[in-house]
């Protein structure tokens, strides 16, 4: 997988953009991103003169075969160069590696040295000719090409370098993120089963190993990056695994169950980063009320992976609870997520198929049926690409039930 690893696949666009735009203020001179083959990742930051030269076809091409070798020049030599891009002009390249894996380069530049380069020693004509670009166009940006001292240059590359390491930091974070939240999902989807002793069965396979190797894990990239949210996770994390590893009640409170599942949540969302969010609307008069444990897990996670997992951006889960008229407690979980299609919805509300409907889900709705009745348990609602919502139906109880 990580043969295959692009910058994108670690680094938010926005947040790249939104970085190397502060950078460009700070230093007064452009600041590009591009991939390991040189392309540039987001919008332009380039100088008018490098826009023009790029809106060329035989331009662009050139400048993207350029900005690669520089790339590739940085590997070589792993750390920040400055060399003279294809059009003469000074450029600086910093390149960034994730897992040891280069993945791109932060670049700036495209400036002339004060005592070394003047503007008169472009070959307007040339170039013009070349890139099929009008004379008068091409005067008017070569006026605009920055002029700067050595000194004031190699202090960009710094910069430049220190952005690179942040942007290798952020993939390492993430990565390292997304590896241990896969584990912990993985190992919260057990089989659920239908009874009390089922339920226990499950959740005493739960290699504890586990458990010791991610916090311990975690807890070391939370110790060198000094991340605060990282230390939030482990904490959440370990909340999430003890209310599953532990002796839990059958029947704990629903304020409990949520408390879980909010867990659970916060660390699905820094997985996903702001491509998911997730909002918890629930009566407080349905807190002290009691609901059969892992009930609502199973129904989260689905909303997660199979409706809100593909989705690129705007993701939203909404868990919401009230009591009907008939005195009974309705929870609903839903997504906006790219929906189920009209013959396996059929086929969820009927429960007749455990290869269609998962495990988690089967099961969750025989242990409801099963304590309940059949006027008891879940229903789904779904679009196709517009979301899905399942109901939770149970019975207001207060006590333990024998």
């Amino acid at each position: 997988m990580q043969e295959n690893l692009l910058l994108t696949d670690v680094i938010d666009v926005k947040t790249l953009m939104s970085a190397q735009a502060k950078l460009a203020k700070i230093v007064n001179i452009p600041v590009i991103t591009v991939d390991c083959e040189g392309n540039p990742i987001g919008h332009n930051n380039f100088t008018p003169f490098c826009s023009l030269i790029r809106s060329s076809q035989k331009g662009a091409k050139q400048c993207v075969s350029c900005d690669d070798r520089a790339g590739k020049l940085a590997v070589k030599y792993r750390q920040a160069r400055i060399y003279d891009c294809h059009m003469g002009l000074k450029d600086c390249v910093s390149p960034i590696f994730v897992n040891d894996i280069f993945l791109g380069s932060v670049l700036g530049g495209q400036v002339l040295i004060e005592g070394e380069q003047t503007r008169d020693s472009i070959d307007l004509k040339t170039i013009s000719k070349e890139f099929d670009i009008p004379e008068d166009e091409l005067q008017e940006v070569i006026n605009q090409i920055p002029i700067v001292s050595q000194e004031y240059l190699e202090n960009c590359s710094d910069f430049y370098n220190f952005l690179a390491n942040y942007f290798a930091q952020m993939g390492m974070h993430r990565l390292t993120q997304e590896k241990y939240l896969r584990e912990s999902r993985d190992k919260l989807r057990l089989e659920q089963k239908a009874k009390k002793m089922e339920l226990k069965t499950i959740q005493a396979q739960i290699n504890p190993h586990f458990l010791f190797n991610t916090l311990n894990s975690i807890a070391r990239m939370s110790l060198i990056e000094d991340a605060p949210q990282t230390e939030e996770l482990i904490y959440n994390l370990s909340d999430l695994l003890r209310y599953s590893l532990k002796n839990i009640e059958d029947f704990p409170k629903i304020r409990d169950e949520m408390s879980n599942i909010e867990k659970y949540l916060f660390i699905q969302t820094l997985r996903f980063s702001d491509r998911i969010t997730y909002s918890i609307s629930i009566d407080d008069t349905l807190l002290e009320y009691r609901i059969p444990s892992m009930t609502l897990q199973p129904l989260v996670e689905n909303c997660l992976v199979h409706g809100l997992e593909t989705k690129k951006e705007g993701g939203k889960v909404e868990i919401s609870g009230l009591i009907n008229d008939q005195d009974e407690v309705i929870l609903t979980i839903k997504d906006n997520g790219i929906g189920i299609a009209t013959e396996l919805l059929e086929r969820l509300n009927h429960f007749d198929d455990t290869n269609s409907t998962g495990i988690g889900v089967l099961n969750t709705q025989e242990r409801l049926k099963h304590f309940f009745g059949s006027k008891y348990g879940l229903h789904f609602e779904s679009t196709p690409h517009v979301g899905t919502s399942v109901t939770v139906h149970i019975p207001c109880i207060k006590d333990y039930p024998k």
